[in-house]
């Protein structure tokens, strides 16, 4: 890998920062052993690359800012943002940029907060790993809280199909380097999910970025190897793995580390439309 890293990556990649509003929750379900009311935001990104602009995560499906009744008891526990300048569309029009647009959506994992709005990239190519696609539609017992399957049930292809999916689809059992060049790339973690995906983010000026997803919720949670509380954690082990892989690109790359419900960290960084390159 280290011939691979050393290579330059291109000089027009640049990195946005969005976010999706926010949820309300008992800091307990992201951080065991904690109490209290937090506010964390729903992070989601896009990589502008020579050969396709690629989004990491969708955020919270924007049917919620008009039809609470979609989200059901969820609107209550969470309390989501739901003013319509947080929809996806308007968030990408920051920066001119359409939904269409977009090559390729990689799916950190397939929970409510981050695949939401799968139904508006359609033209896109989805990005996620084989398990979590099995999981996200039929759930380890214990572990179908977080899943909405209307969020994606539009990509299961119709009947006497083929193909499973009705949509261009890389469907992962592993890692990958996504353009071949290491600037944009996927590592597989059954973790937080069966199927969840850290992406590293390697750019010419700022140099390494690793998007989380929720395989690490808190700074805190990596640096003091604190995992979530049960429901929020699939296989605790394997979510101690995910830590330390992520601190082992960190200390390794020198790399910055954007988890995507981290407040004070998503606070830190710059948002769209400034961004990183």
């Amino acid at each position: 890998m280290s011939a691979a890293v050393a290579a330059e990556p291109p000089k027009e990649m640049k990195l946005y920062v969005f976010s999706s509003g926010a949820l309300n929750l008992d800091k307990s379900i992201i951080q065991n052993g904690s109490s209290g009311k937090v506010q964390i935001p729903v992070g989601f990104f896009l990589i502008r690359h020579p050969k396709g602009d690629v989004l990491f995560d969708c955020g919270n499906n924007d049917r919620i800012i008009k039809d609470p009744d979609y989200w059901g008891p969820f609107v209550k526990a969470l309390d989501p943002g739901r003013s319509p300048d947080i929809a996806i569309d308007a968030q990408l029009s920051k920066i001119n940029v359409k939904p269409s647009d977009i090559k390729y959506v990689i799916l950190g994992h397939f929970h409510v907060d981050h695949a939401g709005n799968i139904g508006k990239f359609l033209d896109s190519t989805f990005v996620y790993q084989r398990d979590e696609m099995r999981n996200a539609f039929w759930p380890a017992p214990g572990y179908a809280t977080f899943f909405i399957s209307d969020d994606f049930a539009m990509l299961r292809n119709s009947v006497g199909g083929g193909m499973p999916s009705k949509y261009k689809t890389i469907e992962l059992d592993g890692d990958l380097d996504l353009f071949g060049d290491n600037s944009v790339f996927i590592h597989r973690t059954v973790s937080h999910t069966p199927g969840s995906q850290i992406l590293v983010v390697r750019l010419p000026k700022t140099g390494t970025v690793v998007l989380t997803s929720d395989a690490v919720y808190l700074q805190e949670n990596l640096d003091k190897n604190i995992l979530p509380s049960i429901g929020s954690v699939y296989d605790p082990v394997g979510m101690l793995d995910a830590y330390a892989w992520v601190k082992r690109v960190r200390d390794t790359e020198g790399a910055d580390i954007i988890y995507a419900h981290d407040p004070d960290t998503f606070k830190a960084h710059k948002h769209s439309p400034e961004f990183y390159e």
